[in-house]
């Protein structure tokens, strides 16, 4: 039987840098090969008893990854293939799966088994955003050294929901957060609650000073993103 073939596209996902009009996360895409972002990649084996059976299909899997380590952290099948052991192939590859820190965010994986033993993948990546980058049009470049993301629980599944709200940072002379306000709330409590938890960890080049950051939010069932928004 022929010898397992993995074809793998990834499409990176680009951020452009904020402005007047504010950053969805999702405006741009841009092809880059794989080597560039990927340390290990092991494949999914397709199992001897699914290929005996000859049992196949396509799903989906959904993976999170550490930026600082670039090690996946979770894997969820978003669409099962309809078979268990091909399901079962396919959290065991990806859990072993690791990027170049510091590149990547989360991973949307469409795998295939085909008849004949070959495994078709497409990886779909969100690449971590440059925060500097991001608030340089309100703070300069080089200012912000060390920015956590907002990261909205994955637990209970996600639903249709978007906001803005308007946060206000005040930084100490040595640069790191002193306090956060809500001046305007998203009119989401669990995302005005990972805002101001994540600001309270920035850490800026020098201060004092006080940042007012107008910040949005989208979230689906199958995504989350966040900007700089308008006034």
């Amino acid at each position: 039987m022929r010898t397992a073939i993995i074809d793998i596209l990834l499409i990176l996902l680009l951020s452009h840098a904020a402005t007047r009009r504010g950053l969805a996360a999702d405006e741009t895409y841009s092809g880059a090969e794989y080597k560039d972002l990927i340390v290990h990649a092991p494949r999914p084996e397709y199992p001897l008893s699914a290929r005996t059976q000859r049992q196949a299909g396509a799903g989906v899997a959904i993976l999170t990854v550490d930026p600082k380590t670039g090690v996946v952290t979770t894997v969820e099948i978003e669409e099962s293939t309809g078979h268990r052991a091909l399901d079962v192939a396919m959290l065991r590859a990806f859990r072993r799966w690791q990027f170049k820190p510091g590149t990547v965010a989360k991973a949307r994986v469409p795998v295939i088994f085909l008849m004949g033993g070959t495994v078709q993948i497409m990886v779909k990546v969100r690449t971590v955003k440059d925060v500097d980058e991001t608030l340089a049009p309100f703070l300069g470049r080089g200012t912000v050294l060390h920015a956590p993301q907002p990261r909205y629980p994955v637990r209970p599944p996600w639903t249709d929901k978007q906001g803005k709200g308007i946060y206000e940072m005040r930084v100490r002379k040595d640069g790191k957060v002193e306090d956060v306000r809500i001046l305007k709330t998203s009119g989401d409590p669990t995302f005005d609650e990972i805002t101001v938890s994540a600001l309270r960890k920035w850490r800026l080049r020098n201060g004092p000073l006080i940042v007012e950051l107008p910040l949005a939010f989208r979230l689906t069932p199958r995504s989350y993103d966040f900007w700089v928004a308008k006034r």
